[in-house]
Formats: C-alpha cells, structure tokens, sequence
C-alpha cells in the first residue's frame, strides 16, 4: 500500500521545483490559452472565414494536441520525480533509513501523479470554458464530450508520468527519459501506427490505445481499438513500467 506521507513528501519536492513547474504548465495550459487566444483574434477579424474559437468543433480540435502535451508534460514531471532523489544523492539516506524501497518508488509515482493531475485539471478546466466562453452561438460541448475529453487527457497523463518514473529509475538521470519519450510518442509511434506489416499487434501502441480512450478515432489508420483493449494496453504499460522501475530501485547499489 503506498505511505501517504512519502507521497505527501514526493509532491512538495516537486511543488518546489519552480522551473519544472513553470515549463509544465506553459506546455499545457499556456498553448492552450495561446490556440484560443490566436483563433478567437482571427475569428473577431473575419467571422466568415474563421470558426469560433470554442464551440464544440474547437473543444474537439483542442483534444489530440492536448492528450499530446499532456503526455509530454507527464514524462517531464515524471522523470523529474524518478531521479530527483538519486541526482541530489538522498536515495543513499532515504534507502539507509531501512525504509521499504518499493514505497519510496511508489512514493514518486504517487507524487508524480498527484501534480500531473493538478495540472491537467486545471486545463481541462480552462479548455471547458474556453469553449463555451468563445462558441458565438454555435453547439457546445455535452456532459459526454468533456468526459471523454477529461479520459483521454487523464489517461495520458497517467501514462506518461508512469513511464517516465520508471525509466528514471532504469536509468538514474531524466534527461535521456525525456528525450526518449518524447521520440517515441512523436517519431516512433505514428510511425509503427502505419506499418500495415504489424497487423492487430498496432493495438499496443499507447498512442492508439489513448485516442480510443477518448473515443477518437485513428485517423488514416486501417485498423480500430476496442474499448476494452485500449484499456488493457494502457493498463500493461504502467504495470510495466512499475514493475521495471522499482526492480531497479530494490537493486541499486547505494
């Protein structure tokens, strides 16, 4: 079971990181305001040629670029909990206390999470209103478009963070974590997503398995996701991640 108070700990290492916070928010919530900032102005300019900037045609433009930011920004907050103990060598003490490993592994996750979650919250929050602020008269999202919206963007999030905390603790730094993440999410993945040759086993490209989450469909794409599937894979991959990451927290040297 995960120690409250080690995650309790975990978030205000990384409340304290102002930096870090400064970037996350800026990728997710700052682009955010700056798309709706930018097509509210050319919709003001020239209504005939511009949509509204919200509306529910804006709210579902906003989703894939958000679900994408989200991931981006998880694998920042993420790596950044995964190594800040063993960078600033407080792992050593942290591990000499004779406190449980796997809890002070968990403990990031948690904590990575928690501010991954604020932080998403938040958006989705604003994007919600930007869209019913900006829809100049047109349809408005529905209880079942902002929930899906918030599943796709949580989900992602979730995900992210957990792949980075585990890579963080393979690796011990959260440089090249993010690096690799953010090549895989943006290079790799679309590229496996369109290599007909892999058939059904596309299906467990975390990218597939979050549109289907938010009930988005691949587009271009010759295959489909079940929902149930979508779940599962998402599922793997954190239990993947988890596992991996604290094996490697039990056995590292101090």
């Amino acid at each position: 079971m995960p120690n409250l108070r080690l995650i309790k700990a975990d978030v205000l290492k990384l409340r304290r990181r102002r930096g870090m916070l400064i970037i996350s928010v800026g990728l997710t919530l700052g682009l955010l305001a700056l798309a709706y900032l930018v097509t509210a102005i050319q919709h003001g300019g020239n209504p005939a040629k511009y949509d509204p900037a919200g509306g529910l045609a804006g709210f579902n433009d906003s989703l894939e670029f958000l679900a994408l930011m989200s991931f981006i920004m998880a694998a920042i907050v993420g790596s950044t909990a995964g190594s800040q103990d063993i960078d600033s060598g407080v792992f050593r003490d942290l591990a000499a206390t004779g406190r449980s490993r796997t809890a002070l592994f968990l403990a990031r996750v948690g904590g990575a999470w928690v501010v991954v979650g604020a932080i998403l919250a938040i958006t989705l929050a604003a994007d919600v209103a930007g869209a019913f602020a900006l829809a100049d008269g047109t349809a408005t999202p529905g209880a079942g478009d902002i929930s899906q919206a918030a599943a796709m963007t949580f989900v992602s999030g979730a995900l992210g963070a957990a792949l980075a905390v585990g890579l963080a603790a393979l690796f011990g730094s959260r440089g090249p974590v993010i690096g690799i993440l953010i090549a895989a999410h943006l290079v790799f993945e679309p590229q496996l997503q369109n290599a007909g040759f892999l058939g059904d086993a596309r299906q467990a490209i975390p990218a597939s398995a979050i549109s289907r989450i938010g009930d988005h469909a691949t587009q271009g794409l010759d295959y489909k996701v079940a929902l149930g599937t979508a779940i599962a894979v998402v599922a793997a991959w954190i239990a993947a991640a988890l596992a991996a990451g604290a094996w490697r927290t039990k056995t590292r040297e101090i």
